[in-house]
């Protein structure tokens, strides 16, 4: 039993270590986008620079987010989550995973 005491300590000690956090939950924009494209927004550039509310464009739905600028969203990264954004005029800026 006496022998056991280190081997706890030395255990314990180990788990106390500290560790590097943890990276953000969301895309690496190192890998290339096709690894990122999670929800298939590369399918869709072509409706940059179209009307959000143009044909071909996905409605809003769970897996779909219309964003203008004056648009509350969510702050949560859901990866099969496609993100239109248009700007003030309604016309489409950026598509993207998230």
């Amino acid at each position: 039993m006496k022998h056991a005491a280190p081997l706890l300590l030395s255990v314990l000690a180990t788990a106390c270590a500290s560790t590097a956090p943890a990276a953000p939950a969301g895309p690496d924009d190192s890998l290339p986008a096709s690894v990122n494209d999670t929800c298939g927004a590369s399918m869709y550039s072509e409706l940059i620079g179209k009307p959000i509310d143009g044909p071909g464009v996905p409605g809003e739905s769970r897996l779909n987010r219309h964003i203008r600028p004056d648009s509350r969203v969510t702050a949560d990264y859901i990866a099969q989550r496609m993100n239109i954004e248009a700007d003030a005029d309604g016309v489409i800026r950026k598509i993207n995973c998230g």
